[in-house]
């Protein structure tokens, strides 16, 4: 398509739909969230007939915007579209202009009135353009087809323009990034926690990420994988906020004091107490995990709830029924995948044995857990945290 045949931007959603009184507020912080994303990309961005309508210039990059667009939560499809005035005669000839270019043998026209005191009826619509259009090109061979079309071209009738489009390009969908529903994720460098963390975004959470590091490992290319993947994630919320916390000092005690094959449940029971202190600071409301049940080791069922109990704050798992490839498949339409099979040395695995521990009880974990000074060593590691940010 000429990117001068079109002048605005069709958002539609899904969910947002079904919020009943609620409907409008989350229409609200979609389009607060889309105007703070795209910055100076469009003109405008409002509500408009059931549908949120953006105004773009004819100099706008349709790529850079599209691929911001594509990652907002919240938006289900878009289209980008030419506005013409709520008046059959203006329709006739905008979607004219607006096929010229395109290449074709079949089409139909797709007309939605959301404004419904406009005549004639959707129908209607739908027969004198298509009319007007094959009047206009049949010599070239053009047909009309009902079904499975070459080129549907959308007539979208909102309260004061109309709007032709043809293609529906597709969104996250979901819902909005709202700042009140804050989460804290615990993320590593590998590839199901950079998915959890989208999850919840796409759930409408402001998702701030914990990673933890041991500097005995840490490289420059360890730290650049988190701060990608970190990076990455950041385009599917409004703003992005990675804690570095420094785990060395923690993970030394660990392996003075606890037997191997239950090194990786302490190192966890530690991190959630971290990430819980972080979270009551920022006020996060939950914690976010990666674990998917019995993928491995640390996350069979007896060990989850031995790592989990005594948490400060509730832990959400939003992968635990999804298997791996249900997991890689979500990563590699997010673009973490790349980033995260790079090579990466997983503190987590630092010191452990071949035959980890599979059943692990709660009271066994209490009792390696209390022979440390927790209070300390949680507060160390907050305070020489490294906070990185993203927009």
């Amino acid at each position: 398509m000429n990117q001068k045949q079109y002048d605005s931007i069709i958002i539609h959603y899904a969910e947002i739909g079904l919020k009943g009184k609620n409907r409008y507020s989350f229409e609200r912080l979609l389009i607060k969230n889309i105007k703070i994303k795209c910055g100076d990309m469009i003109k405008s961005c409002s509500r408009d007939a059931g549908q949120i309508t953006i105004s773009i210039g004819d100099k706008i990059d349709a790529e850079k915007l599209q691929d911001v667009l594509i990652r907002i939560p919240g938006i289900a499809y878009f289209s980008f579209a030419k506005k013409c005035k709520l008046d059959l005669s203006a329709i006739k000839k905008c979607s004219v202009d607006f096929v010229k270019d395109i290449k074709y043998k079949t089409f139909k026209i797709d007309a939605r009135r959301h404004n419904k005191s406009f005549k004639p009826t959707s129908m209607k619509v739908n027969e004198l353009v298509g009319e007007t259009v094959l009047d206009k090109y049949e010599n070239l061979g053009i047909k009309v087809r009902m079904k499975d079309p070459d080129l549907i071209v959308k007539v979208e009738i909102s309260n004061k323009n109309a709007f032709v489009s043809c293609e529906d390009i597709d969104g996250v969908g979901g819902l909005p990034t709202n700042p009140s529903q804050k989460v804290v994720a615990l993320i590593s460098g590998g590839f199901d926690s950079p998915v959890a963390s989208y999850l919840m975004m796409k759930r409408g959470c402001e998702v701030i990420l914990v990673h933890f590091h041991n500097k005995n490992q840490m490289s420059a290319s360890v730290k650049d994988k988190i701060e990608s993947l970190a990076k990455q994630l950041s385009k599917y919320q409004v703003k992005t906020k990675l804690y570095i916390v420094p785990f060395e000092k923690i993970q030394k005690d660990i392996i003075m004091k606890v037997h191997s094959k239950l090194r990786m449940l302490v190192y966890r029971r530690f991190m959630i107490k971290i990430a819980s202190t972080i979270a009551n600071i920022v006020g996060g409301k939950f914690l976010v995990v990666g674990d998917s049940l019995s993928q491995v080791a640390s996350q069979t069922i007896d060990n989850l709830q031995a790592t989990y109990h005594g948490s400060d704050v509730h832990i959400l798992s939003p992968l635990i029924g999804l298997d791996k490839k249900e997991i890689i498949d979500i990563s590699k339409k997010i673009s973490t995948y790349d980033i995260s099979k790079l090579p990466y040395g997983d503190c987590c695995s630092y010191f452990l044995p071949k035959h980890p521990m599979l059943r692990a009880d709660i009271e066994m974990l209490d009792k390696l857990i209390n022979e440390f000074d927790i209070p300390k060593l949680v507060k160390d590691a907050v305070k020489n945290a490294k906070l990185v940010e993203f927009k």
